[in-house]
Parts: C-alpha cells; sequence; structure tokens
C-alpha cells in the first residue's frame, strides 16, 4: 500500500514537473518568437529611417559633384590659358582662392548609432555598405585638410604681392572681362603663384575622386535597402 502511495506520488511529481517545464518551455518559446518578430520590426525601421537620410542627400550629394567638377574645370582652363570656359571673376576667385567643403547631414544614421539602433541590422550585405558609406575615413576626405592649407597659402600670398586681386571684386573702376585678364596674367607669369594653383588642383582633383566613391556607395547602400524592404 505504502509503495502504491510513493508510485503515486511520484508520478503527479513528474507530471508537475513536466507540466512546468513545457509551461516554461512554451512561454520562453512564445517570448522569444516576439522578441525576433520585435527585432525584425526595429530593423524595417532602422532601414526605412536610413533610406530616408539617404534620399536627402542625394540633391547634395548631385550639388557638389556639380560644383567640385565646375571649380575643377576652372582652374585647368585658367591653368592651361584655355579660351573656351566662360566664368565670372567671383566664380573664378571661389575656385582659386577659396574652398568648397563637404557636409553631408547624417544626423539620422549617427542617432541611430549612439542610440544603439543599428544593432538590429542583421543582413551582412547592407551591414557593409552602411559601414563603407558612412566611413569616417571615406576617399572624399582624404585630401580635404591639405587643400586648406593650400587654398590659406594662396590667400597669403595674394594679400603679400597682389592685393588688388581680391580688391579688384568690388571695383567699379575696371570692368569684368579686365579684372579677369589682370588675374590670369598673375597665374601665366608668377611661376610661384602658378605651383601653389598647381597643388591645389591635384586636391581637388582628389576630392572630386573622392565624391565619386561617396556616389557610388550612396547608390549601392540605397539598392541594398531598396532590395531588402521589396
Amino acid at each position: 500500500m505504502r509503495n502504491k502511495k510513493v508510485k503515486k506520488y511520484l508520478i503527479k511529481s513528474i507530471l508537475e514537473f513536466i507540466v512546468i517545464v513545457l509551461g516554461i518551455s512554451v512561454s520562453f518559446w512564445v517570448n522569444n518568437k516576439q522578441t525576433i518578430k520585435q527585432n525584425k520590426n526595429n530593423e524595417l525601421k532602422v532601414y526605412k529611417d536610413i533610406k530616408t537620410e539617404l534620399n536627402k542627400l542625394s540633391n547634395y550629394i548631385e550639388a557638389r559633384t556639380t560644383a567640385f567638377n565646375y571649380d575643377l574645370s576652372l582652374i585647368d582652363s585658367i591653368y592651361n590659358n584655355s579660351p573656351n570656359f566662360n566664368f565670372t571673376y567671383k566664380e573664378m576667385l571661389i575656385a582659386i582662392t577659396d574652398w568648397r567643403g563637404f557636409s553631408p547631414g547624417i544626423e539620422i544614421y549617427s542617432s541611430l548609432k549612439y542610440d544603439g539602433g543599428l544593432k538590429y541590422i542583421s543582413n551582412p550585405k547592407i551591414k557593409v555598405a552602411i559601414d563603407r558609406f558612412y566611413a569616417p575615413n571615406n576617399a572624399i576626405y582624404a585630401n580635404m585638410d591639405d587643400e586648406v592649407v593650400v587654398q590659406r597659402e594662396i590667400l597669403k600670398f595674394l594679400h603679400l604681392k597682389y592685393p588688388l586681386v581680391l580688391l579688384n571684386e568690388d571695383s567699379n573702376s575696371i570692368n569684368e572681362a579686365q579684372k579677369i585678364e589682370f588675374f590670369k596674367k598673375i597665374i601665366q607669369n608668377d611661376l610661384s603663384f602658378r605651383s601653389l594653383l598647381k597643388a591645389k588642383r591635384r586636391f581637388m582633383k582628389s576630392k572630386s575622386d573622392g565624391i565619386k566613391f561617396y556616389k557610388k556607395s550612396h547608390q549601392n547602400l540605397l539598392s541594398s535597402i531598396d532590395e531588402f524592404l521589396n
């Protein structure tokens, strides 16, 4: 009789244990499934947020590409004394004595990075594309600092030796063509200035090549996200 009670107790205990284990397993499975679903939803939101930023950047990239290429073509035409390129004196000053920076708005990416949103990205192709596009050492930044250094040297050189180049911008005593011709003669005859301009041109070319790579990375990332979302 006692053995029967022990046996019955053991069976009851085992059944209770099985029920508890099953309950925990089911609960764990449900929670895990919900977590996976939530992570997937978070991942989709991250992609949509990044896509929104990429779409906004498209116009900026196009505008910067056009500006970089125009400045480079202008300097090439002046350096080689080509008569087949039309420009204003102000455009000439901007290309030679100034520099165009590159500061794309990446607030959404920065927010996702610091808030931990990027951890939801599971697609390896998109991960690589994001790292390549948002890399702080992107090719476009490679020689930008060097261009700034040369640009400052150019301004210093003109201030000390040819102040009229800068003062002529606001002068009404000579016309636009005369201002341009005055500056072009300096470029053609002063070897020190030609050397500075050649150095600036080299860094501008690197920047122009860099934005091509940046644009390609932008398109690749956008295509990868569209492919995933579709």
